[in-house]
């Protein structure tokens, strides 16, 4: 669950305001499923790190609308 989701919205505004659709963010989890449920055309793929033992991951989420 994400503690503060105001925040969060706009770390999202943030990162996707200059016009980008395809960006490379480290979410936990609940994060992830929150943008899923916000954005749900969005695609994701994990950036895999074998090195990375955090609660968060690497994403690469591509937020362009299917056409």
């Amino acid at each position: 669950m994400i503690s503060n989701k105001d925040e969060f919205d706009e770390f999202l505004l943030e990162s996707f305001k200059d016009g980008r659709t395809i960006r490379e963010l480290r979410l936990s989890e609940a994060e992830a499923n929150y943008i899923k449920f916000k954005v749900p055309k969005a695609k994701f793929r994990k950036i895999t790190d074998h090195l990375n033992t955090a609660s968060k991951e690497w994403y690469e989420v591509d937020t362009r609308r299917s056409k």
